[in-house]
């Protein structure tokens, strides 16, 4: 069935744009076990991406490509907001720069003390707000990822964020 999310735990993932057809495609770079689904960031600058390499560290680098790195398990990109706020730089200028605004945010972090990625989604946040929250939850680093109307969030089963949005990528525990 289209539309219809299988996971019993997600949130929803990067960056994506529809095709004349209605069909969905991803902005930024993804990487799923290894495979690379994505490799481009929308504005042709290197734009904030949280890697899970496959020894299990952890960094956010600004990319343009993943084919720099090696042997990387899980990547997406979005937007840095920890340890510092990089939409100019990534090219969310102009019209693109609506994705600091006020809205229901999801944001993925990295906390070093614990080796725990964190993941929370916040109503009514800004980027500014998304990153305090990062911060206040001991995070080191992190990105914001797709928000508005296309953030969904199911844990343990349990809907506690919904979109109509046909979503292109989601990231799952």
């Amino acid at each position: 069935m289209p539309n219809r999310i299988e996971y019993y735990n997600f949130v929803n993932g990067g960056y994506f744009w529809h095709h004349a057809s209605g069909e969905t495609y991803p902005l930024g770079i993804l990487v799923d076990q290894g495979d690379v689904l994505s490799d481009r960031q929308p504005h042709g600058k290197p734009a904030g991406t949280l890697i899970i390499y496959k020894d299990g560290n952890v960094a956010v680098k600004e990319l343009l490509s993943i084919k720099s790195e090696k042997n990387v398990w899980f990547a997406i990109s979005g937007c840095t907001i920890l340890p510092k706020i990089n939409m100019t730089a990534a090219g969310f200028t102009g019209v693109y720069s609506d994705i600091g605004r006020t809205t229901l945010r999801p944001v993925i972090g990295y906390r070093k003390k614990d080796k725990k990625i964190i993941i929370a989604v916040r109503p009514s946040s800004s980027i500014t707000r998304a990153q305090i929250t990062l911060k206040n939850l001991g995070c080191d680093f992190g990105i914001t990822l797709d928000a508005g109307g296309s953030t969904a969030l199911q844990v343990k089963g349990k809907k506690l964020h919904n979109t109509t949005r046909r979503l292109n990528n989601v990231i799952t525990w």
